[in-house]
């Protein structure tokens, strides 16, 4: 690793192994401040800082980096300690017996997943090997890039953009010219064209319905609601299709609760959040308060977001996260 006063520490835990209790633990992950100092643009960043906390991430296996979009801008790096053997010869074992592409990187990476699920919203990194000396015996470093999605490629049936034709752009046509089946033209016949609008204005088909009887008469029209059939059905009245109302008044009311532990834990996360910017002398005069808050609160509540609508949150575990989160945006007291 760099030295301290150049480097960052992003996350520092281990990865679950999947169907198996066995950590890959001592592996840290920093960036360079040289080469990242507007870390608020660097979303890989981000999404490590927020899994602070965690105890590991999620192993999903090895990849080929050729069937994937990958990218390296991130510029994030990861150390294995030298006393987490297990780590060290696994990732020795994937990285180290790769094959080099030309530009030094290997062609097998370790895929993980930095979340719970596997939908669209989680991000997934690569952890790959990477030398910048193919003359002699390479020494590897440990790069980790974030996954992109894979650019469609063009298929036969995609239609062709395609320019309008150039004389239609540098010269006036009349109606004759550019529509099919008339005979009205625009220039040297406009007294034709406004008689012929005229009476097709007055001339339009009447598309009121006609009235019958009395209704004639007075000039109204008829209209009938039809009689709803008798409601004839066996079903209980107190049941319907989704089931007894009794069941979906009990459903509604662990929703309610459910609902009510989320909103009191937010506003728990927001009063923390006032109270420390203040603290570090942001109040909500400063002109970024509101960028600075909803950074804090946000993040904040992402990396709480699996306890969030369970159960209270803890002040302790709360305090940590609101003072990690400001002494990443805010470096000195403003």
């Amino acid at each position: 690793m760099s030295e301290a006063s150049s480097s960052r520490l992003l996350y520092r835990g281990s990865l679950s192994v999947p169907d198996s209790y066995i950590l890959l633990d001592g592996l840290t992950f920093s960036t360079n401040l040289l080469a990242n100092k507007d870390l608020l643009h660097n979303p890989l960043a981000l999404a490590l800082e927020s899994m602070r906390g965690r105890p590991s991430l999620r192993l999903k296996g090895t990849e080929s980096l050729k069937n994937i979009c990958i990218d390296p801008s991130d510029d994030i790096c990861m150390d294995i300690h030298p006393s987490a053997t297990l780590s060290r010869v696994y990732f020795e074992n994937i990285l180290c017996l790769s094959h080099l592409s030309p530009d030094g990187r290997t062609e097998i990476g370790v895929r993980v997943a930095l979340g719970d699920t596997d939908g669209p919203a989680t991000t997934e990194i690569l952890i790959f090997g990477k030398t910048h000396s193919l003359l002699t015996t390479p020494s590897l470093t440990i790069h980790v890039a974030r996954i992109t999605p894979a650019t469609r490629a063009p298929r036969p049936d995609d239609p062709t953009p395609r320019k309008p034709p150039q004389h239609l752009l540098t010269r006036t046509q009349s109606i004759g010219e550019l529509a099919a089946n008339t005979r009205i033209k625009v220039k040297g016949d406009e007294s034709e064209v406004v008689r012929r609008a005229r009476e097709v204005m007055l001339h339009l088909p009447n598309s009121k319905p006609r009235a019958r009887g009395k209704d004639r008469e007075r000039g109204g029209a008829v209209f009938k609601v039809p009689v709803l059939p008798a409601n004839k059905t066996n079903h209980a009245p107190d049941a319907d299709v989704f089931g007894p109302i009794s069941d979906k008044g009990k459903a509604r009311a662990v929703d309610e609760v459910i609902g009510d532990i989320e909103q009191e834990n937010k506003s728990i996360i927001k009063k923390f959040t006032v109270r420390h910017l203040g603290a570090v002398g942001v109040s909500k005069a400063h002109p970024e308060f509101k960028e600075l808050f909803g950074f804090v609160y946000r993040g904040t509540a992402f990396a709480l977001r699996a306890t969030i609508r369970k159960s209270p949150v803890s002040a302790r575990a709360l305090e940590t996260l609101v003072e990690a989160h400001i002494k990443l945006y805010v470096t000195s007291p403003t």
